[in-house]
C-alpha cells in the first residue's frame, strides 16, 4: 500500500453495530468528561477518568494506583499488538507506510452507550504526557469504559483493525470485519470457531457463493476466513519457542492469563493475505481511476474482485490445487494469466527492477509443465532453485534450493503480471522472522 490517502476517513466498530463517522463529525462533537488520567504500557497509552459519565470502575487489587480495568484493557491491547506484529510478523501499523510517524496506540476509555469499541483510520498528534515527546503521533481507538476485557475481546479486535488499516485501504466489510472476527481467536479459548464452508473447497468459490459473501460482514468469518485457516493449518498451535515469556506470563488482575491458550489456526495465510492486499489496493486505485482513497472508495463494491483475487492468489501459494481467479476484464488493463502464458519459459532471464532487487538475476534452466529449475544469483549468492510455475505464479521453498554460493535464502512466492513495460514477477519472500518483497522484470 503505497498511495497516500488524500481523503482520510474513519471507521468505527461496535459489537453488532457499525458506525461511520467523518473526522469533522468527531471533532464537532461536544466533549464528554475530560480524561485527565493516563496509563502507559510500552507503546500503548490509555486515557481514562475516575468519575463522571466516562468513569471506570475503581477496583485496584494490586494497589498500583491505577484501576484494574485500565491495566487490563491495556494488557489486552498490548498482547494483541505484540502477538500479531512481533510474534507472528503481521505488518506493524506503528511506522507503516500509511502511519510513518506514528509511534503509539492511544486508547480512550469512554461511555459508548451500546457500543463496545471504535477504531479510527486517521492518525493524529498524540496527547501530551510526561513520558512522551511533543512530536509523538498516535493511531486511536475508543473502548467502552464499562467493558470487562476478561470477558470481552473487543480491545484485541480493534487492535487488529489498526493492523488492517496500516496495510491496506480496502475497508469492505466482509474483509474488514470477517478477518477481524477470525483474529479474536488469538486471545480467546474457543478454538477456531464455526466453519460453515468446506475447507477443501471448491476454491475459488462459486460465483453465487461469492455474491453472497461480499454482502456479509462479521459472518464472513465462517464461510471464508475460518475455512481458509483450517485448510492451510491443521495444527494451529503457537509453540513456546515462538511465544516469548512476557506474553505467556501476562495476567489480568484476577490472575487469569491474557493469552488464553497457545492456539491460533491460520496465522501464516492471514498474514500473507494482509500483505497482498497492501499491494492489490495500489492496482485497484489505478484501474478504478480513484482520485483519492475516500471513505466511499475504501468501501466501494468495485473493490471486491481485487480483495477476493488477493485472497485466492495467496491461498494458491499454500494450496497448489486452488484454481485461478481473474479480475473482470473491463477493469483489467494489467492482464494476469493468459497474457503471461509464454513468459516464464526455458532460457528466459529476469532481472531486478527495484532497489530491493538490484543485481538480482533469475534464469530459467528447465520447465516441465508446472515444475521448473532456475539459477538465481546476485553479487552475494548463487542458488539453483526448484519450484512450481503456472501462467501467473512462481514459487520455491528454501528446502528445495541448492546453494552454490552463499545461503539458500528463504521461501519465495511470485505473481506474474504484464504492464506497459512487459512481464514482471512481484515476489514476496520469508525466512524465519524476516520477510520482504522484490520485483524482477523479463529481459528483452
Amino acid at each position: 500500500m503505497q498511495r497516500p490517502q488524500l481523503a482520510a476517513g474513519l471507521f468505527a466498530f461496535a459489537i453488532g453495530v457499525v458506525l461511520s463517522l467523518s473526522a469533522s463529525a468527531v471533532s464537532a462533537q461536544p466533549t464528554q468528561s475530560v480524561l485527565t488520567k493516563h496509563y502507559v504500557l510500552d507503546p500503548i497509552r490509555v486515557f481514562y477518568a475516575t468519575e463522571g459519565k466516562d468513569g471506570v470502575p475503581l477496583a485496584d487489587i494490586d494497589r498500583s494506583g491505577v484501576p484494574d480495568r485500565v491495566e487490563d484493557i491495556a494488557k489486552q491491547v498490548w498482547a494483541a499488538h505484540h502477538l500479531f506484529c512481533v510474534v507472528l510478523n503481521f505488518p506493524d501499523p506503528l511506522g507503516s507506510a500509511r502511519y510513518q510517524k506514528v509511534n503509539c496506540i492511544q486508547v480512550s476509555l469512554r461511555d459508548l452507550g451500546g457500543g463496545n469499541g471504535l477504531a479510527f483510520t486517521a492518525s493524529q498528534r498524540a496527547r501530551q504526557i510526561p513520558e512522551g515527546k511533543s512530536t509523538d503521533r498516535a493511531i486511536v481507538m475508543s473502548i467502552n469504559s464499562r467493558l470487562n476485557p476478561m470477558k470481552n475481546i473487543t480491545p484485541a479486535h480493534e487492535t487488529f483493525h489498526l493492523v488492517q488499516y496500516g496495510t491496506t485501504y480496502f475497508k469492505n466489510g466482509w474483509f474488514l470485519e470477517g478477518m477481524a472476527r477470525w483474529s479474536e481467536h488469538a486471545l480467546g479459548r474457543d478454538g477456531l470457531g464455526h466453519v460453515k464452508y468446506s475447507p477443501s473447497g471448491p476454491w475459488p468459490q462459486t460465483l453465487q457463493h461469492q455474491k453472497m459473501l461480499v454482502n456479509m460482514t462479521y459472518d464472513a468469518e465462517y464461510v471464508l476466513w475460518n475455512p481458509i485457516a483450517r485448510q492451510t493449518d491443521r495444527v494451529g498451535l503457537l509453540s513456546r519457542k515462538l511465544l516469548d515469556r512476557k506474553l505467556r506470563s501476562l495476567r489480568y488482575s484476577d490472575g487469569t492469563p491474557v493469552l488464553r491458550d497457545a492456539a491460533l489456526t491460520g496465522a501464516e495465510v492471514m498474514r500473507d493475505i494482509v500483505i497482498e492486499l497492501g499491494r492489490l489496493d495500489d492496482v485497484a486505485f489505478e484501474e478504478l481511476n480513484y482520485e483519492a482513497w475516500s471513505e466511499k472508495n475504501q468501501r466501494a463494491e468495485e473493490n471486491n474482485p481485487y480483495i477476493y483475487k488477493a485472497v485466492m492468489d495467496v491461498l494458491r501459494r499454500h494450496v497448489p490445487s486452488v484454481g485461478p481467479y481473474e479480475l473482470p476484464k473491463r477493469q483489467r488493463p494489467m492482464v494476469v494469466g493468459t497474457a503471461n502464458a509464454d513468459a516464464f519459459q526455458v532460457d528466459s532471464v529476469w532481472n531486478g527492477s527495484d532497489s530491493m532487487s538490484k543485481g538480482f538475476k533469475l534464469t530459467v534452466l528447465e520447465r516441465d509443465g508446472g515444475r521448473f529449475k532456475a539459477r538465481f544469483e546476485s553479487t552475494r549468492w548463487v542458488r539453483e532453485v526448484s519450484g512450481i510455475a503456472t501462467d501467473s505464479f512462481v514459487s520455491w521453498n528454501s528446502k528445495d534450493v541448492h546453494a552454490i554460493k552463499g545461503s539458500a535464502g528463504g521461501d519465495n512466492q511470485g505473481t506474474i503480471v504484464s504492464d506497459h513495460q512487459g512481464p514482471r514477477i512481484d515476489f514476496v519472500w520469508r525466512a524465519g522472522n524476516n520477510q520482504g518483497a522484490f520485483t524482477l522484470r523479463k529481459q528483452n
